[in-house]
């Protein structure tokens, strides 16, 4: 197959970007190992945009988005949001999404009150791309490679779900395959959502950047049985935050507005609740919420759900929501390698120390539009001679000995590694520990075979996890301070004098180790 250009990633930023590809005349191939839309993240998400309006200055937007950030984004794409988001939100009005203005954005509401806006959102947008006779969508495909020639791609290898190698050439490839939460015992990610972009682009030579920095949200549902989802703001003021004893944890600590605190907060909030769950299980208390608030957004979500949220207490904790880390672009969506570029949460510059409220989406729709856009322009005006693609496609010994109960066992244990060393609050310690359990998991890992494609496809997310698991541990043991999501209970205090600045990883895949180099922030 050829193409002009090929997302990986059937999310918000790769629908968007799919779709930008295809107005500039591009034929394009968005690509996902499920459905496009609802199999991501953009899916479980609230549908809020932060971004300038009549009421929000664009400068005032830009210096919040810095300030969550502890100064160290890349000032030059926080600018530039801002500068397009208003473009942004004129492709979601044209796919006849109702976005209603807040005072410092806008959120897309919902078809009906029980349905996630997020569901919404990457509905519409699914809806468009099957639409448009310029962009084909290829499910079912697992990518393994990005295919390089010299000094620049030339499109992707991986295998579909008849166990058939399938190559697809094209001279411009969009990275939009989200983060990384799933690779923690507690997280409110997609189970899928493991890495896998970060580890293509490093496979190709890239460098991963501020891989340290993960973004945990404070609420998420942890009772056992349940599904581990986020409870989405705004909190009533009626429900309580207690332990078994029933002590109200949020009072016990200052923090008398649940809402305030996960807004301007949120780091601190979610370290407060991961050691006071250290002690014991917590509970959110919703049986003094009026019966008449369920019916409204968001308690109207929990309805849905086998369980009697308005007269029982369930358990709730911190969890992985969001990587800040990445891939760095540049203006246009490029990375340092020519014909790939990269947008979404697997992208790196715009968040810094730590995101702030509803710039993930933006993010999305902003450098979604312009990946797709400069990719399908470089594509357009980069004629390349493209190898044999019959002579690329190989097939691959599947292992009958080989056992998915034991690479079930290993991603157990991958994500309580991840949890309990690169967790909310992290030392030296546990981060040294974390390093020895992931080498010895490693061998364990490259020893199995897979037996089926379903087996090859954990395997690929199994390899993917503990690459990523190895950059937070290597970048966090190397970081002395605390800074925006990042906590180091050994190094407290945010050391501005020695530490504004960027993390830079470089993986040596002969001698398998990182090196970390750091680089002025700004």
């Amino acid at each position: 197959m050829k193409k002009d250009v090929i997302v990986i990633g059937g999310g918000f930023a790769g629908m968007v970007a799919a779709l930008e590809a295809g107005e500039e005349g591009a034929k394009v191939v968005i690509i996902d190992r499920g459905s496009i839309g609802l199999g991501t993240n953009s899916a479980l998400s609230n549908a809020t945009f932060s971004s300038p309006t009549m009421h929000y200055a664009p400068e005032k937007y830009v210096r919040d988005t810095l300030k969550t950030g502890k100064e160290i984004n890349r000032e030059l794409l926080v600018r530039l949001m801002a500068k397009e988001a208003s473009l942004g939100f004129s492709l979601l009005r044209s796919l006849d999404l109702e976005l209603v203005e807040l005072s410092d954005g806008y959120y897309v509401k919902s078809a009906r009150p029980d349905l996630i806006p997020g569901i919404t959102l990457v509905r519409a947008l699914a809806g468009k791309i099957r639409k448009v006779s310029g962009i084909e969508v290829l499910t079912g495909l697992y990518v393994t490679e990005i295919l390089r020639d010299g000094e620049k791609v030339y499109g992707v290898r991986g295998f579909d779900k008849t166990r058939e190698e399938v190559s697809i050439y094209a001279p411009a490839v969009v990275l939009a395959t989200g983060g990384a939460g799933a690779i923690f015992l507690r997280n409110d990610n997609q189970k899928n959502i493991m890495g896998q972009g970060y580890y293509l682009a490093a496979k190709t030579g890239l460098e991963l950047w501020d891989m340290e920095f993960v973004q945990f949200y404070p609420l998420v549902i942890a009772q056992p049985g349940l599904p581990s989802l986020l409870l989405y703001p705004p909190y009533p003021q009626e429900a309580r935050l207690i332990n078994a004893a029933e002590e109200n944890i949020l009072k016990k600590h200052g923090l008398d507005d649940p809402n305030k605190a996960h807004v301007t907060e949120r780091d601190r909030f979610s370290a407060i609740l991961f050691q006071e769950g250290l002690k014991g299980p917590l509970y959110m208390d919703y049986r003094m919420v009026p019966t008449s608030r369920w019916k409204r957004h968001p308690l109207s979500l929990l309805t849905k759900i086998k369980f009697d949220f308005q007269r029982e207490p369930f358990a709730v904790s911190p969890a992985a929501h969001f990587f800040m880390g990445g891939i760095r672009i540049d203006e246009s969506g490029q990375t340092a390698l020519p014909g790939l570029f990269a947008c979404g949460e697997v992208a790196w510059g715009l968040h810094g120390a730590n995101r702030m409220s509803g710039n993930a989406l933006m993010e999305c729709v902003v450098f979604g539009r312009i990946a797709g856009r400069s990719a399908a322009r470089y594509a357009l005006n980069c004629p390349t001679s493209l190898p044999d693609l019959k002579e690329l496609s190989k097939g691959f010994s599947y292992d009958p000995s080989s056992s998915q109960g034991t690479q079930r066992k290993l991603q157990r244990r991958i994500r309580e590694i991840a949890w309990r060393c690169t967790g909310v609050v992290r030392s030296e310690k546990g981060l040294r520990e974390g390093l020895a359990e992931v080498k010895n998991l490693e061998i364990e890992l490259k020893g199995i075979g897979p037996h089926t494609v379903h087996d090859r496809k954990l395997k690929q997310d199994l390899m993917g996890a503990t690459f990523v698991l190895k950059a937070v541990l290597y970048a966090s043991v190397s970081r002395k301070e605390s800074r925006g999501s990042f906590i180091r209970e050994d190094f407290p205090q945010q050391d501005d004098l020695n530490w504004r600045k960027n993390s830079c990883l470089t993986y040596d895949w002969e001698e398998d180790r990182f090196s970390v180099s750091y680089y002025p922030a700004g």
